[in-house]
């Protein structure tokens, strides 16, 4: 079953709006980069971009070429859906396998070596946000002559805004992957919450995003199914990692399976059904999911009572954004 609002992100011909190549002096493809999701609103959130990184040619030492750079105001966080990387931060260096997920934040000094073929599917927000950026269009709103001054326009944003700073060679020490603060995985959540078939895992939080959002994982069982309110204020991007997931958007009914976007329109009525177990991602992270489970979790267990009163979990979910209006197992 097709839908508009799926991507398959191994159908490039659907999935992606645009390609661009990463090449090397002498030609050689070293990425395509697809675009997804187009970045939305003054944070640039709900952008996604699906790349395939291309192997480092055979005897190339990683450590000397793994393209250290830094980003002043963006941040990522990428998912490893195959091949083996090394990663370079923070002074240390590890191996990134299929399954991890790198979270960068805004001036880390970072870089790469592929050293297999690698998809690497990567969420940003703040990218394109340059703070100088309404200070100089206000001079050009008051005086439009100066768009020719080239003083100004060295300040200027770089184009589209990305700031890509090339950094020199790393320092490093080697480590396992568990040992370095960026390198996530549903295995090893910050902090985990299970309820009635599913299992909620929170990967990174808010602080570590500039308070804009933060990823939680869903791991669900067979069965299990979500409804969301009736008109949702949240706009969704949802990514199904692995399993069979159904959903109901509008009156559109599809599948997605291993790999699989879903982008949900803010308001749109929807829901979900897990056929398999599945491991599904809250990419737009607009739900304050870490603190709302938290305090559920502490009623549930400290005063039954009130977590039994009417009006208790609503009132949790208006305080923390969930727009989901029941969960459960299907009967």
């Amino acid at each position: 079953m097709t839908s508009e609002f799926l991507k398959d992100l191994n159908d490039h011909e659907h999935s992606w709006q645009s390609v661009s190549y990463s090449r090397k002096p002498d030609g050689t493809v070293m990425a395509e980069v697809g675009s997804v999701i187009s970045p939305e609103g003054p944070r640039q959130m709900f952008w996604m971009l699906d790349s395939v990184m291309y192997a480092m040619p055979e005897g190339t030492d990683p450590d000397a070429n793994h393209m250290p750079h830094e980003h002043r105001y963006g941040y990522e966080t990428f998912f490893v859906d195959s091949g083996k990387m090394w990663l370079y931060i923070d002074g240390m260096k590890c191996l990134v396998e299929k399954g991890d997920i790198l979270h960068l934040q805004a001036t880390q000094i970072h870089g790469m070596a592929f050293i297999e073929d690698v998809k690497y599917r990567g969420t940003y927000h703040d990218l394109a946000t340059d703070p100088d950026g309404p200070a100089i269009a206000n001079v050009l709103a008051h005086m439009p002559e100066l768009k020719d001054d080239p003083e100004l326009m060295k300040m200027m944003p770089v184009k589209g805004g990305l700031d890509h700073i090339n950094r020199e060679r790393l320092l490093f020490r080697e480590v396992p992957a568990e040992q370095c603060p960026a390198v996530r995985n549903p295995k090893r959540p910050l902090a985990e919450f299970r309820l009635e078939g599913v299992t909620m895992k929170i990967l990174t939080q808010r602080w570590e995003n500039a308070g804009a959002n933060e990823l939680c994982c869903a791991e669900m069982q067979p069965g299990f199914t979500a409804e969301w309110v009736k008109y949702p204020k949240n706009r969704e991007l949802l990514y199904v990692r692995k399993g069979r997931v159904k959903f109901r958007v509008f009156k559109d009914e599809f599948i997605a399976h291993d790999e699989c976007i879903v982008a949900i329109p803010k308001f749109a009525p929807h829901s979900l059904e897990a056929l398999t177990e599945a491991e599904v991602y809250d990419l737009g992270g607009l739900t304050f999911w870490y603190s709302f489970l938290h305090d559920y979790m502490s009623i549930k267990t400290y005063d039954p009572e009130r977590f039994a009163a009417p009006g208790t979990i609503q009132a949790l979910k208006e305080k923390f954004n969930c727009q989901i209006k029941s969960i459960g197992m299907k009967r």
